[in-house]
């Protein structure tokens, strides 16, 4: 009877030691967008993009935009840079918005207008600082551009009396851009 309980024992502890083993899955998400970001929390990439570099001969400056656009949501990026270089390179480097409007980045919603018209409107304020576009790679030859962003917005609600009502904070994280394609412009 011995043997028996022992054996009983053996097997449920080995059960309970089989069935207690702890799994580990991992996964790597991969994108195939050309252009995605996570929009406070929620994965984002744009059926709509318009991605320029243009060259201003008269003001000498060369400037990147790009501009995403799905689901009444919008991201807008702009860097102006000085050159002389009238060619569809653009310049690599890290470019954090700032106050000289040379580096903006904007987060629109699709808002109704007093004319009753639906329009892409500023979702709040990326002030200096807040945000940050990182240019990696260019080929100037095929004209895709790659590289990341990240920035907030923030949108502040005033009383008739100037006190806050309430205060709005969009993350927007993890941007990216890879091999996007683009239209260099010479004027």
């Amino acid at each position: 009877m011995n043997k028996l309980k022992l054996l009983i024992f053996l097997l449920s502890s080995a059960f309970l030691v089989q069935s207690c083993k702890k799994t580990s899955v991992t996964a790597v998400a991969y994108t195939t967008a050309a252009f995605q970001a996570t929009i406070n929390g929620n994965t984002w990439a744009p059926d709509t993009l318009s991605t320029t570099i243009t060259y201003n001969s008269a003001t000498k400056t060369k400037v990147f935009n790009c501009i995403g656009t799905k689901d009444q949501k919008q991201v807008n990026m702009t860097i102006t840079l000085n050159s002389t270089d009238a060619n569809p390179d653009f310049t690599l480097g890290t470019f954090t918005v700032d106050s000289a409007a040379t580096v903006t980045i904007q987060y629109n919603t699709q808002q109704k207008n007093q004319a009753g018209n639906y329009v892409f409107l500023p979702h709040g304020v990326v002030g200096p600082g807040s945000g940050s576009i990182i240019i990696t790679a260019v080929d100037p030859v095929k004209k895709q551009i790659t590289g990341t962003f990240s920035f907030y917005s923030r949108s502040v609600i005033y009383d008739n009396s100037g006190n806050v009502v309430s205060i709005t904070v969009d993350n927007i994280l993890g941007g990216e851009f890879t091999s996007l394609p683009y239209t260099f412009v010479s004027n």
